[in-house]
């Protein structure tokens, strides 16, 4: 939040303002807009010891509790390089400090694909298997670095929607509104330490060489750019589930609870599409949104003449004479 109090996700904050305030309400604004962490919820932090895991495992400590979170860690140390070991003393050391259990793994790699893709596999792998929500310290910045990656790549809707606030399983990304920059400077103003990765200077991964050689391009020309390919990428994703619910509508309806839990916007598009993509009949749309969001069951009429039965479980579409499509 700025210094007239409106948010200022992603860019410098005035030396003026609290760096800790700041990060810490958009912090909590991503949780709570997104529900990406219930209060009473059980959380693993996944920590590496580099400064936006540090930061998250940091503002979730600060506030467990006061959401009734029980905290945990894991650490993945990877065995690539020579300091990976006093990483995982770093981060073990630290949760000792503040009486969190904390696991570090050495799971074997995965033979197949580039270095990235592989130890993402082992990483998922490790986080599937838990019973908590598992929060991973992903920001902005790694968003818009991804959305460069994937448009490099050639990808489509699928790729270019790539990184949102929930991942497969049980990760989330609540640092997903803030700006690298933000966090490593919440960290020296609150005088807390994290590991460097040496291995992040190297350009021979893709990724290392947007970051290094691409970014800073791009933001220099274009002051702002990082902000705006994040919000590109969140856009995209927003596409990108939208066609997934379209893709998944066939005789058994669409997921009610998928419905509810899309964004209003999504909502309407929703509805727009399986009433035919009509040319008018927005207030209509909103309407049956509005009663679909009370509880509402029961059939309603759709602009263009197509029925939309709404049961406990699921939204089905059918014509005048009941045949659903």
């Amino acid at each position: 939040m700025d210094c007239d109090g409106q948010w200022a996700l992603f860019k410098p904050v005035p030396h003026i303002c609290s760096v800790k305030k700041t990060v810490e309400r958009v912090f909590l604004e991503t949780v709570a807009r997104e529900g990406l962490i219930p209060d009473g919820s059980a959380v693993t932090a996944a920590v590496s010891g580099g400064a936006d895991s540090m930061a998250m495992l940091h503002l979730l400590m600060r506030f467990a509790p006061s959401r009734g979170w029980r905290l945990d860690v894991v650490h993945i140390d990877h065995g690539l390089r020579v300091e990976s070991r006093e990483d995982a003393d770093f981060v073990a050391r630290t949760c000792r400090a503040a009486d969190i259990p904390c696991r570090v793994l050495n799971p074997p790699e995965e033979p197949g694909g580039s270095m990235e893709s592989r130890w993402s596999t082992v990483r998922q792998a490790v986080y599937s298997g838990s019973s908590s929500v598992v929060a991973v310290g992903h920001t902005g910045s790694d968003r818009a670095e991804t959305l460069i990656l994937r448009l490099v790549e050639g990808s489509g809707l699928r790729g270019l929607g790539g990184m949102d606030y929930r991942g497969r399983g049980p990760v989330v990304r609540p640092m997903l509104d803030l700006h690298r920059d933000q966090v490593r400077e919440y960290l020296i103003r609150q005088n807390l330490p994290w590991r460097e990765d040496a291995t992040n200077q190297d350009q021979s991964p893709a990724r290392n060489r947007i970051r290094l050689r691409v970014m800073p391009v791009l933001e220099n020309c274009f002051p702002g750019a990082v902000e705006g390919l994040a919000r590109s990428a969140s856009i995209l994703s927003t596409w990108r589930d939208l066609q997934e619910m379209l893709g998944d509508e066939s005789d058994s309806g669409i997921p009610r609870g998928e419905y509810i839990g899309s964004p209003p916007a999504l909502r309407l598009v929703l509805l727009w599409s399986l009433a035919g993509k009509p040319r008018s009949g927005l207030g209509e749309l909103k309407k049956t949104d509005a009663w679909i969001m009370s509880g509402g069951t029961g059939e309603h009429l759709l602009p263009g003449g197509l029925k939309l039965t709404v049961q406990k479980d699921a939204l089905l579409v059918s014509t005048r004479k009941g045949r659903f499509r």
